[in-house]
């Protein structure tokens, strides 16, 4: 199961930019993340909206991809 989907089926809230994934920071999401073989480019921010610890995961907004996808094969 890739990150964006473990987040889902956790009901972890979410945000994207283009392919990028954000996270909150907390004890589930470091979990979901132990998992992911690149969790190295992983980096934490500060969310200017609501202040919290955010994850960036990049590249890992499956539905961006799908969408790139879909568009390169019509």
């Amino acid at each position: 199961m890739n990150i964006y989907k473990a987040v889902i089926a956790a009901g972890i809230p979410h945000d994207s930019h283009e392919s990028d994934l954000y996270i909150p920071v907390n004890a589930n999401t470091r979990a979901i993340l132990e998992t992911h073989p690149h969790r190295s480019n992983v980096t934490v921010f500060r969310s200017q909206i609501d202040g919290q610890l955010w994850f960036d995961v990049p590249f890992a907004f499956s539905p961006w991809w799908e969408q790139h996808q879909q568009r390169s094969a019509s």
